[in-house]
């Protein structure tokens, strides 16, 4: 595949100006996001991408975030001197990257450099022997956008053990990354969530919080309808299936905590204390100013309701 020239700006370092490192990335489909166009980001959907995109939404930096920007240049330092002894030779320099690379509208801002090899810093709440998918995918964009054909990943768990794993360029990765992120980039522009990004209803609320008239929606619009309403239905029963189930279960136990099966355990009924809770109502009694001063705008949302002829419609069906 024929890609643009690759570019370099200036980085601005996130930890001295946040804002401007933002505002700088903006334009462009950074190669942090690019697992969450494959679903290999837990923490993201394409669709939350693709709002924050459209709306301008700036992510807030958090305590974890900032926990590792501060560890990054120690980390990276640890790394060269311990790769530099497992391959028989001196501390290798691992040197900051001073420049965000851009290959038409895909941007990325490494962490560091060794020699021609980047180095990618993480931290991470989790223990894995394994770098995750989504910093995978992250590397192979910044080498397609730097031109680089090796990786490091380099990650502390929350045992702050510090392991690194080496990630080759794969040019069908990075074709369908760019491929990919293009498509994304392109509904952005033009405000239009494509079919194939997966949307959820709160993501169909936010693109439309005042929707108007009426949509003809054919069969496929009365057997969603029918399947909602079905399942809706079950749940409740289950629900109080399994209430009736609980309340003679405790029943059963009385004073007990503990119910067994040929001297097996196979239910505890213990006491647990509960949180503490804030009482709205003696507060907005006591202090009403103060609970006006503090108390949120009231917001709007959109719900779903079925009209009762069609409920009776779809449970005279099920019979």
């Amino acid at each position: 595949m024929d890609y643009p020239e690759i570019q370099a700006f200036p980085q601005v370092d996130p930890m001295v100006d946040r804002e401007a490192f933002v505002k700088l990335r903006a334009p462009y489909f950074g190669a942090s996001s690019a697992a969450t166009l494959f679903g290999e980001n837990p923490y993201e959907s394409a669709a939350d991408l693709w709002l924050n995109k459209v709306c301008g939404a700036v992510v807030e930096e958090t305590r974890a975030m900032r926990r590792g920007n501060h560890m990054e240049a120690a980390v990276a330092n640890w790394f060269g001197v311990e790769y530099g002894l497992e391959n028989g030779g001196p501390s290798r320099t691992v040197r900051k990257a001073e420049h965000m690379y851009v290959l038409g509208h895909l941007a990325a801002t490494p962490d560091y450099w060794m020699d021609d090899d980047l180095v990618e810093i993480k931290t991470t709440a989790h223990t894995t022997d394994v770098p995750l998918a989504q910093w995978v995918f992250q590397v192979q964009a910044q080498m397609l956008c730097t031109g680089s054909q090796r990786a490091y990943i380099v990650w502390v768990d929350s045992t702050l053990n510090i392991q690194w794993e080496v990630i080759e360029a794969n040019p069908d990765t990075q074709e369908s990354i760019f491929i990919r992120s293009k498509a994304f980039m392109d509904a952005v522009h033009e405000e239009f969530m494509p079919e194939w990004i997966e949307r959820e209803a709160r993501h169909v609320i936010a693109m439309f919080p005042d929707p108007v008239d009426a949509i003809e929606s054919g069969e496929r619009g009365m057997e969603l309808v029918a399947d909602y309403w079905s399942h809706k239905s079950a749940a409740k029963h289950y629900e109080e299936a399994a209430a009736k189930c609980r309340d003679e279960l405790f029943s059963l136990a009385g004073n007990h905590d503990t119910i067994t099966l040929d001297g097996k355990e196979i239910a505890t009924l213990r006491s647990r204390k509960l949180a503490a809770s804030f009482n709205h109502k003696r507060f907005r009694e006591d202090q009403p100013d103060m609970y006006l001063k503090y108390m949120n705008e009231a917001s709007t949302t959109r719900v779903l309701q079925i009209p009762k002829n069609i409920k009776a419609a779809i449970e005279l069906g099920a019979q």
